[in-house]
């Protein structure tokens, strides 16, 4: 069983912890809604942060089980939070829900309990939307109960992804509707996509939204790493409101709209999701022309999730090639050696939280962690380019 009887008691006493963090700290702000559905339900909502399963269960005065990530070893405080909302863990293999995954989504809906997706996947770094994944219509046939879209406004730009801290500016949650099975059993497959894609694919860039920080740069090297000016790539460093390269000295302020103005340099790029559109043509153009090392980062650190009890950790130089991931280390006993993975093997390289790659292959899941300006970003976008794909 899943949906246990206590549960009901630890939701609230998370709600509650909750509530803190999201008013004083994020800014957060939503309302509940205001009648529950029926039974068993399932809850759509967008991702626009890392903290969006804590804060979509603030709407909601009972149990919400979400569908979370399993890509990081879990601390004291990651545990305790998971002992108190049993979330549904799943591997890194975006765009879709493993087999397993889909399997406890319907075993807690047949419990009558209530599950929260996330079907545009991870939080974006920029305010584009990700695409709704085509999974969910599917998902939504075969359940057969009430969907409840729920949404969120001004995260990318209150705490952006690649970030540290939090900008000061509208954050807020609200119950958009809830359709019955009565209701999507007359529409197609199509119809019912296009429903929730609008409601659920936010774009919060052209509203005019004000983000007051002045740190509101910094981090922005784990999202962009390429320079518009000297075209050079993993120069790139943040400081207070600007973003500069060490190469050739590109300076450009990030603004309290999230706009760019560039200082130096004649170029179109204006947001966050402009610069990273010109990375992936960047690397259209110069991939094949690239070393056979593509990237190297100092102060990397892997281990496995999956092992219990958890291997030693690892802690080295990342280098990727375009046939490995590796990682170089020195041993005490045997001087300096390298471990890697053979990225054949590899079914996923995903970037989760900010300075972390998931990567998963047959045999388990790893977590490598980078330096506090590492980007995560740049190593997934290689390894799509290798299989072929081109894209944010």
């Amino acid at each position: 069983m899943h949906c246990r009887s206590y549960h009901p008691a630890t939701f609230m006493l998370y709600r509650v912890a909750g509530r803190i963090y999201a008013s004083a700290y994020a800014g957060f702000r939503t309302k509940k809604i205001e009648q529950k559905p029926k039974g068993a339900h399932l809850i759509l909502c967008n991702a626009q942060t890392l903290q969006d399963e804590l804060l979509v269960r603030l709407a909601f005065d009972y149990p919400v089980y979400c569908v979370q990530t399993k890509a990081a070893r879990r601390n004291p405080m990651q545990k305790l939070g998971d002992l108190l909302t049993a979330p549904i863990m799943q591997k890194p293999c975006a765009p879709l829900w493993s087999s397993a995954c889909v399997q406890k989504i319907k075993q807690v809906i047949h419990e009558g309990g209530s599950v929260c997706l996330f079907p545009t996947g991870q939080a974006p770094y920029g305010a584009a939307p990700r695409a709704l994944s085509e999974q969910t219509v599917s998902l939504i046939r075969s359940l057969q109960v009430p969907v409840v879209l729920y949404t969120l406004h001004g995260g990318a730009g209150a705490l952006p992804r690649w970030s540290e801290g939090r900008r000061k500016g509208p954050f807020i949650g609200r119950y958009e509707k809830t359709i019955t099975p009565e209701e999507y059993a007359l529409m197609s497959d199509r119809e019912l996509h296009e429903l929730i894609s609008r409601t659920l694919c936010i774009n919060d860039s052209g509203l005019g939204l004000i983000y007051k920080s002045k740190h509101r740069a910094e981090k922005l090297e784990r999202v962009l790493y390429v320079c518009p000016r000297c075209r050079e790539h993993s120069l790139l460093y943040s400081s207070g409101e600007h973003v500069s390269c060490r190469g050739c000295g590109m300076t450009a302020n990030y603004t309290e709209a999230g706009k760019f103005v560039f200082l130096n340099c004649e170029t179109p790029i204006s947001t966050v999701d402009m610069w990273m559109d010109y990375q992936v043509s960047w690397l259209k153009m110069h991939f094949d022309s690239m070393n056979d090392e593509l990237y190297r980062d100092n102060g990397v650190t892997i281990f496995s999730v999956d092992r219990v009890p958890a291997d030693e950790p690892l802690f080295g130089t990342l280098i990727m090639t375009r046939q490995k991931l590796l990682l170089r280390f020195e041993d005490g006993k045997e001087g300096t050696r390298t471990v890697g993975f053979s990225l054949d093997s590899v079914a996923a390289l995903s970037p989760v939280d900010k300075v972390k790659l998931a990567l998963t292959t047959a045999h388990g899941t790893w977590e490598i962690t980078g330096a506090p300006d590492f980007c995560a970003y740049k190593y997934a976008q290689a390894f799509w380019a290798l299989r072929g794909r081109f894209g944010k």
